[in-house]
C-alpha cells in the first residue's frame, strides 16, 4: 500500500485527520451529556436530539474518512475478503488476546486494578441512562469498528508515510494515546491492539479485514460488559 499523491499538503492532511479524530472523540461527549440531561426533568426530546446527533457525527465522520482513504489510495471498489485474509485476521486476534491478558494481569500485579479505565468510563457511560446504555452497545460494536478503521487504519497509514513500519507504528500509536489509560499496562494493551489492527490491514491491504477484527474484539467485549 504504496502513498498515492493527490496533491493535499502535509498541513492540509495534518488538518484534516485532526477534524477527523475530533469526530472520534465527540460521541462519547454526547453521550455523557445525555446522561447529565437524564438526572433533570422533562429533557426527553433534547436527549432524542443528542441521539440523533451523535449517530449523525459518526455517519459525517465514515462518509468523510472514506472518502480521504479513498483520495489517497485510488482504490474505489471495496475488495473481497479472501479465506488467506480470515486467517490473518484470526491470528490478529489470538495475538491481541495473548498480548492483552499479558497486559492486564501485569495491571493486576503492579497496580491492582481489574480494568482500565477506558473500560470503566464505558462502564459509566453505559450506567448512566437506558438511552445510552443502547446507543453505546450499539455503536461500539458496529459504528465504532467502521469509524475507527477509517480513521486509525484508512486514512493514517495512506496519507503520511510510504514506509510500512511507520504506517503501523503511527497508527497504533494514535490508536492507543486515544484510549482512556493510567497505567503502562493499560496504554499496552490499545497500543499492542492499534499495531495488531494496523499490521493485520497491511498485511491484507483490505480496510474491511481490521474493521472485521475490531468487530470481534468489541462485540465480545461489549457482551462481557452487558454481563456485568
Amino acid at each position: 500500500m504504496e502513498l498515492v499523491d493527490r496533491g493535499l499538503g502535509w498541513l492540509a492532511r495534518v488538518l484534516l485527520t485532526i477534524g477527523l479524530v475530533i469526530g472520534v472523540v465527540i460521541p462519547p461527549m454526547l453521550l455523557r451529556l445525555i446522561n447529565q440531561l437524564n438526572r433533570q426533568s422533562r429533557t426527553a426530546n433534547l436527549e432524542i436530539i443528542l441521539a440523533v446527533v451523535y449517530v449523525l457525527v459518526f455517519g459525517i465522520v465514515i462518509l468523510a474518512a472514506n472518502a480521504l482513504m479513498r483520495h489517497y489510495t485510488g482504490a474505489y471498489q471495496p475488495q473481497r475478503m479472501t479465506r488467506h485474509d480470515w486467517h490473518i485476521v484470526l491470528g490478529g486476534y489470538a495475538v491481541i488476546l495473548v498480548l492483552e491478558s499479558l497486559f492486564q494481569l501485569l495491571n493486576q500485579l503492579i497496580y491492582h486494578q481489574s480494568q482500565t479505565q477506558n473500560n470503566a468510563a464505558i462502564q459509566n457511560l453505559m450506567a448512566g441512562s437506558t438511552l445510552s446504555l443502547w446507543l453505546m452497545a450499539l455503536s461500539a460494536v458496529f459504528l465504532t469498528p467502521i469509524t475507527e478503521e477509517l480513521v486509525f487504519r484508512g486514512v493514517l497509514m495512506n496519507a503520511f508515510f510510504k514506509q510500512s513500519w511507520l504506517k503501523i507504528i503511527l497508527s497504533g500509536i494514535v490508536f492507543g494515546s486515544l484510549h482512556s489509560s493510567s497505567t503502562l499496562p493499560s496504554f499496552m494493551i490499545y497500543l499492542t491492539m492499534g499495531l495488531t489492527l494496523a499490521s493485520v490491514y497491511q498485511m491484507t491491504g483490505k480496510i474491511h479485514a481490521s474493521m472485521s477484527l475490531h468487530f470481534i474484539i468489541n462485540a465480545l467485549a461489549m457482551s462481557l460488559l452487558l454481563m456485568h
